[in-house]
């Protein structure tokens, strides 16, 4: 059925086909994150979490709603408290969590406790539940 289609597509409705796929495809692997990536994302924000700074809630709300979003929920105007790195590391983790369909707290050693860790540390955040 799909090579009937396409014989009968004028040239240039098949050429902006193409085109449209070739941008999802680019613009899919530009989304992706690799699991060292993202496991270094992690870490770094993890430690960013354990400050008591700004930037070490927003560290803590991402985290927190990368592993369970119905109770955490990071506001994007917070990101503004980042520096240039934590912020990659904050898109990194946001973008790991989609491409791999991973939890952070599965990609690092010790992930339970950690972000138990993290939930108490950082109880007075907003939630949801």
């Amino acid at each position: 059925m799909k090579q009937q289609l396409t014989t009968t597509m004028s040239p240039e409705f098949r050429a902006a086909i193409e085109e449209q796929q070739q941008a999802y495809d680019a613009a899919a692997s530009k989304s992706q994150a690799g699991e060292a990536e993202y496991k270094d994302a992690i870490l770094r924000l993890l430690k960013l979490a354990q400050d008591d700074s700004s930037a070490s809630e927003v560290a803590a709300q991402i985290l927190l709603s990368t592993y369970n979003s119905y109770n955490w929920h990071a506001p994007l105007a917070w990101f503004c408290h980042l520096d240039a790195l934590n912020f990659d590391a904050a898109i990194t983790v946001i973008k790991g969590r989609w491409s791999l369909h991973t939890e952070p707290h599965n990609v690092i050693q010790n992930g339970d406790v950690l972000f138990k860790d993290l939930k108490k540390r950082w109880s007075n955040l907003p939630t949801q539940g």
